[in-house]
């Protein structure tokens, strides 16, 4: 790795970090190789446990060899801004890889000049690539990567089928540069969270045989056992032919569920099918209720954290498992990391479904974590695990619960986008914070830890039915920064990404012509996945004329871009870009939007309406006004706000945004309100941040307004 090739400004440790780092990797590489993968079905459960064990070991050993310090966990996840990158789609830093563990049938099309598939493929992004932008990461204002899936695959661009859980797709990378990229973030205040698909593993060539005679059955028996506390299995099981490839700790017909593939409705669904049915015929079910596959799984994964200093696990598909199995993971993972000084390691799930199931997932899991047998309505076998547990997460300070620490909070952000985009009044979003779901989170964990996002990988880009007006983002990413939560960027949302397909510029032909057309006519998934990088073969369209007309669809030939500053998917010129850096830098500094209530002070409840609302602290109050719609407002002419934090008249808030704009603190009887001294017409798809003056600071290397520390 050279500061040249990677077109990075490296600090002065990283300098020193980097004059071992081939030694390091030569020296870690012998001693990972002494210490194969052993096969379950041949040497047993307990040979396996051992081996992960020691794995452990020599991780912290070869990390100690690598030459870096261990970064501490922040003290308080709420502040962070995470950045969702898809790996394959961000940028490719690396050609070398570019033919490494790529599907037979796309080395086929390509050699014959065939683009049949080409949304689908891989398209070469990969570790190196975020390694080459993490100076504009850091410039951006984020705190925290979700890096999608890393570990060795079937080769599917998206990474979520994983083949081995010990090493890196070598398409993207290798151990030791995933290791690298921790670091190099690390350096510049940024943690790294992993993508874990805890559901199912893959592989092509095992199969069934015999095949569930009664995949329903089989289902409903397994959930039935688990409910009562009981451990057995179901007489509708069937049996796994394993392929000679299969990942050897985990070969075991007691390792899967072993109800064969589920309907599409299963797995959305909640029935037993969602827990214990395959996701596809080559997506094998966890039986995660099985106490040798919860410890050993849970020491693979852990190895990243020992060998490559994670920050934080993300579990891909945490609806689709069991819930003691997320205890005892979540439980031990954060024990282990504590043991390594990372004493607030963050385990944050994805649970596609009602608040139930969060619930039962989350923080104290409908459970007293002092006394487990005090529930409510959770699954026997839980309440018995949680027995086992009690004392080891009772030690854990920071965490004195089993659950997840965290889940994505679908139903605010849901809500959030539909108001924002016209789909729902605005009551909708003034009406969550008081809705079931929302005290259900609140009830068993943090909610403001909570992740909150426009626009993920499974969903439409936030601009794909508007795709020319970038000034939409702009109200969506105020109104996310300042809500409750954990806001997620997802890559390429700051410069206004939208999904759409350049009719003028798809450069394929015959049936690949025709595909690419059913792909963007029917808004697929690939269309939520482009490409960020001015070499790629599916660079859909972006609200930003300047990133927009770099849209193309056809082949493509891999030519990395060195220079961050020259490249021209990271324009930072654009208003999109300069206020979303601004409002992450901000989310970051003032106390009240990362860990304050919130109060809404005036809705007008229809679509596209504007909504105003507070969030404070003890010390700290921001009234945040948004117009997202359809039409202009005149903006009120004063709001009510917090009497205990404004006890006089003539305070002085300024908008962020606009510090001409300004309004004073009046006391009239027992109210205290803000009397805006300027009050504007509020377009469409604008918003004011108004903070008290004095709280408000300049910074000079940022170019920003921010927020003071008021500790």
């Amino acid at each position: 790795v050279s500061t040249q090739s990677t077109g990075l400004l490296f600090l002065s440790s990283e300098r020193n970090m980097l004059k071992n780092v081939f030694i390091a990797l030569f020296l870690a590489g012998l001693a990972y190789a002494a210490i194969p993968a052993p096969d379950i079905s041949k040497v047993g459960p307990d040979a396996v446990k051992e081996w992960a064990r020691n794995r452990l070991t020599e991780g912290e050993h070869s990390f100690k060899t690598f030459g870096a310090q261990r970064l501490a966990s922040p003290s308080y996840w709420g502040s962070h801004i995470v950045y969702q990158i898809v790996v394959d789609r961000f940028r490719n830093g690396n050609t070398s890889n570019d033919n490494l563990n790529v599907p037979e049938q796309q080395r086929e099309a390509q050699a014959k000049g065939d683009l049949h598939g080409l949304p689908g493929w891989r398209h070469g992004g990969d570790l190196q690539g975020i390694i080459d932008r993490l100076d504009y990461l850091a410039d951006l204002g984020v705190t925290s990567l979700w890096i999608t899936p890393v570990f060795k695959h079937d080769g599917s661009y998206h990474g979520y089928c994983t083949t081995d859980l010990t090493t890196i797709d070598p398409g993207f990378g290798t151990n030791e540069e995933f290791r690298l990229l921790v670091q190099l973030a690390h350096a510049r205040g940024i943690h790294v969270i992993l993508d874990i698909v805890i559901n199912h593993l893959c592989d092509s060539k095992t199969y069934y045989e015999p095949k569930s005679n009664n995949h329903e059955g089989c289902s409903f028996e397994l959930n039935s056992n688990y409910w009562s506390g009981i451990g057995s299995g179901s007489s509708h099981q069937g049996q796994l032919k394993f392929s000679d490839g299969f990942f050897g700790p985990l070969k075991s017909d007691y390792f899967f569920s072993r109800c064969g593939a589920n309907s599409a409705s299963d797995t959305s669904g909640t029935g037993p099918a969602a827990v214990y049915g395959d996701f596809v015929s080559t997506m094998f079910d966890y039986d995660t209720r099985n106490y040798d596959f919860q410890e050993i799984f849970s020491l693979l994964v852990q190895y990243w954290i020992s060998y490559a200093d994670v920050d934080g696990f993300r579990l891909d598909a945490a609806k689709h498992v069991t819930e003691d199995f997320l205890a005892h993971f979540s439980t031990y993972t954060r024990s282990y990391a504590a043991s390594l000084g990372k004493t607030n390691f963050y385990v944050i799930g994805e649970v596609a479904a009602d608040s139930k199931w969060e619930g039962r997932r989350l923080g104290k899991m409908f459970s007293n974590p002092q006394n487990p047998l005090q529930h409510g309505d959770v699954p026997a076998s839980l309440t018995y695990k949680l027995q086992q547990l009690k004392n080891e997460y009772l030690k854990n300070t920071r965490a004195p619960y089993p659950g997840l620490d965290a889940v994505y909070d679908f139903a605010q952000s849901g809500t959030t986008r539909d108001v924002i985009l016209g789909n729902k009044v605005t009551g909708e979003l003034s009406n969550y914070f008081v809705s079931e779901p929302f005290n259900t989170i609140a009830a068993q964990a943090d909610s403001r830890l909570s992740w909150t996002l426009l626009e993920i990988h499974d969903w439409p880009r936030f601009l794909h039915d508007d795709p020319a007006d970038g000034k939409k983002v702009i109200s969506g990413l105020a109104t996310l920064m300042t809500l409750p939560g954990i806001p997620i960027i997802y890559y390429g949302l700051e410069q206004g990404f939208n999904g759409n397909c350049n009719n003028n510029n798809i450069k394929v032909e015959g049936e690949a012509y025709d595909e690419v057309r059913r792909e963007c006519d029917w808004n697929t998934d690939a269309c939520f996945r482009q490409d960020m990088f001015a070499d790629g073969p599916w660079r859909l369209g972006s609200g930003i004329p300047e990133i927009n007309k770099f849209s193309y669809i056809g082949n493509w030939k891999a030519q990395p871009w060195n220079d961050w500053k020259t490249d021209p998917y990271l324009q930072r010129d654009h208003a999109v870009f300069k206020t979303t850096r601004h409002l992450n830098w901000l989310h970051r500094t003032c106390d009240a939007l990362f860990a304050g209530k919130i109060f809404f002070r005036w809705v007008d409840n229809q679509r596209g309406g504007m909504y105003v609302y507070s969030r404070l602290t003890g010390i700290q109050e921001i009234v945040v006004l948004v117009n997202p719609g359809l039409f202009s407002y005149p903006s009120p002419s004063s709001v009510v706000i917090d009497r205990s934090l404004n006890g006089r008249a003539g305070i002085k808030y300024v908008n962020v945004f606009n510090t001409q704009e300004d309004a004073y603190t009046s006391i009239q009887g027992d109210t205290a309100v803000l009397v805006f001294n300027k009050p504007i017409q509020f377009n469409t798809d604008t918003f004011q941040i108004f903070v008290r003056e004095d709280q408000l600071t300049y910074n000079d290397n940022l170019g920003l307004l921010v927020c003071r520390s008021l500790f």
